[in-house]
């Protein structure tokens, strides 16, 4: 998450208007004594012309040939808008504005009608896309404007029952998987959770912890069975639908993963072992046993200092050497230091349970340093692993961005408790870490992140997360200049792949469900919406496809124009050779909604 101090200027785009005017100019209406009448704004009319305006420019009449000028009121103009917005399928604007005309015009019959009429089209629209609380939010909005229904519109109170019984039906889909969840029948729970969250968008968040859940089950009883690599595929369908089990997942997923690779290994498959362990590095970037297959990877591609320095980072200490007989060495010592006997390969495919780092010490916090991060910290263990692993993912990132990293050490405070994190920070409950420069209008600029001790998905997501930000701050003499849309798609796309698989997944629901934050308001943000998930899911979006269709190395490309020039719209149409941002928005609908 990006401080929102930096954030403060608005984005201006070129390339396209932002928003539309919520009010026309009035349309009044000039009968001619020739029979004829012209709709437009009487700008002029002084007894000898009358001037028009029209779409198109001017008219100019003589006023002997006009009968009589209808002027319309400013009501009039506004309701003529709403109901325009309305037929063009614009219900949340037509909404909005009939809202704010009827809270003007409380006595005007014709504002109460046209706001039931506004809410009649939404509240119908949310119903058909099964987004059942937003549609009986409406309709109880609707019932309480309309209690007689005096409008013929579609009865309130019928529609509420409606949704009660189709939202009373989802909920017993839900019984039911949990039911089987309880009596342990897995690929019941599992398909019968998917089809209750398929029921209604709703429901989604409500259920994915449990349906993940079902998943980790699952991938125990396969790992038991030896089936490891379903194993591995149920502990990614997991972290996909809850990501905050990623840090506790880690080490099981590690132990069903490797087998494959090596199995690719043994099958001389280097393409899919180095595809597969990129994942599991992700992951499990020092897990010791991803390490040594890492080392065993690199040297099948002979690429000998790269599995040295693997090896050695196994054992926790740097490569001496970058020969042949110094990796075999390493090697050597690693298999030792994991029990490995005659060459044969043994691995834990058990839970492995981790208890997360909530213990703190008494008094003041201590400092841990490394090359790069200064680690504020209450809890020496957590503070080492985040050390370690921090490092290891400004390597990572540098080195799949092509950016360069920032001098000196970037301070890295592990606040105690989620609310002493937001209370120091001022940063939002929802948030797993923050990020910000301090001091740059100074010239002092120093990099900070901000987490606390058992932030869910810390070591997994937040990190490389907050560390990504930090690279984008680090290559941008005005960090406001790149929408922060596209600095949050970054920072996801330096999460592990399971992130990227869940977001991608929950932005193709709300577009099914016509919920979607418009291109131009999404590149023009520079503050978190309601639903800040959203806000990610959409950036990230964005970002992947830019990499989709012009490649990684386009979209840097295009990042650091955007430093160097602040134009953000105008380069993204460049980059994606697009015509407009309209046109942009459609093309990239049509790429989400494409079937895998």
């Amino acid at each position: 998450m990006q401080a929102s101090m930096l954030l403060r200027r608005v984005l201006l785009l070129t390339a396209a208007v932002l928003v539309a005017p919520l009010f026309e100019a009035a349309a009044d209406t000039v009968y001619l004594k020739n029979g004829k009448t012209l709709e437009g704004e009487v700008i002029k009319d002084d007894g000898v012309v009358v001037i028009v305006r029209v779409t198109d420019g001017e008219v100019k009449l003589r006023a002997e040939d006009v009968e009589a000028i209808e002027r319309e009121s400013p009501l009039e103009t506004k309701l003529r808008l709403a109901r325009r917005q309305m037929q063009l399928g614009n219900l949340e604007r037509a909404v909005a504005l009939c809202e704010e005309i009827w809270r003007d015009n409380r006595n005007a019959p014709e504002a109460r009608r046209t706001l039931a009429g506004a809410y009649a089209l939404q509240g119908r629209k949310y119903k058909d896309l099964s987004r059942f609380a937003e549609a009986r939010a409406v309709f109880e909005k609707l019932q309480q404007l309309d209690p007689k229904n005096e409008f013929a519109l579609p009865d309130a109170a019928r529609a509420l029952a409606e949704l009660q019984a189709l939202r009373k039906d989802a909920d017993e889909k839900v019984s039911k998987a949990r039911a089987l969840a309880v009596a342990g029948e897995w690929n019941k729970a599992i398909a019968a959770f998917k089809e209750a969250a398929a029921c209604t968008p709703d429901l989604r968040s409500r259920v994915a912890a449990e349906q993940a859940q079902c998943h980790v089950e699952r991938a125990r009883e396969r790992a038991r069975a030896g089936r490891v690599s379903k194993a591995a595929a149920d502990i990614e369908a997991a972290l996909q639908l809850d990501p905050a089990l990623s840090d506790k997942l880690e080490a099981f997923y590690a132990s069903c993963a490797l087998p494959e690779i090596l199995a690719s290994l043994g099958r001389k498959d280097l393409v899919s072992a180095r595809s597969d362990l990129k994942h599991v590095l992700e992951v499990a970037p020092l897990n010791k046993s991803v390490l040594y297959v890492s080392g065993l990877v690199e040297e099948a591609q002979g690429n000998i200092p790269a599995a040295a320095a693997a090896y050695a980072q196994a054992l926790r200490t740097r490569a001496a050497s970058q020969t042949a007989e110094y990796a075999k060495e390493l090697r050597r010592r690693v298999e030792e230091s994991l029990g490995l006997e005659g060459g044969s390969w043994k691995i834990d495919a058990s839970f492995a349970e981790t208890l997360g780092y909530a213990a703190a010490a008494d008094g003041p916090a201590q400092k841990l340093g490394t090359e790069h991060f200064s680690v504020v910290y209450y809890n020496a263990g957590l503070a080492q692993e985040v050390g370690a692993r921090a490092e290891a993912a400004r390597e990572r990132i540098l080195s799949a961005l092509g950016l360069e990293g920032w001098k000196g050490q970037a301070r890295f405070f592990l606040h105690r408790t989620q609310a002493e994190y937001t209370s120091k920070t001022g940063q939002p409950g929802w948030a797993g870490g923050s990020s910000r420069v301090v001091g740059a209008d100074r010239g002092l600029a120093a990099l900070e992140i901000d987490s606390w001790q058992t932030s869910p998905r810390l070591l997994t997501c937040v990190l490389p997360h907050e560390i990504a930000h930090l690279v984008i701050y680090s290559n941008m003499t005005d960090p406001a200049r790149l929408p922060m849309c596209l600095h949050e798609g970054f920072a996801v796309l330096m999460e592990p792949h399971f992130r990227a698989e869940y977001y991608l997944d929950f932005l193709r629901t709300r577009l099914q469900s016509q919920d979607f934050i418009p291109l131009p308001e999404l590149l023009s943000r520079t503050g978190y919406p309601p639903d800040p998930e959203f806000f990610y899911a959409e950036g990230f979006g964005l970002l992947e496809y830019v990499i989709q269709q012009k490649g990684l190395e386009a979209a840097v490309k295009m990042f650091k124009n955007i430093a160097a020039q602040g134009d953000a719209g105008t380069e993204l149409l460049r980059t994606l050779g697009a015509p407009s941002l309209a046109e942009l928005e459609t093309q990239w609908k049509a790429w989400i909604l494409k079937p895998k």
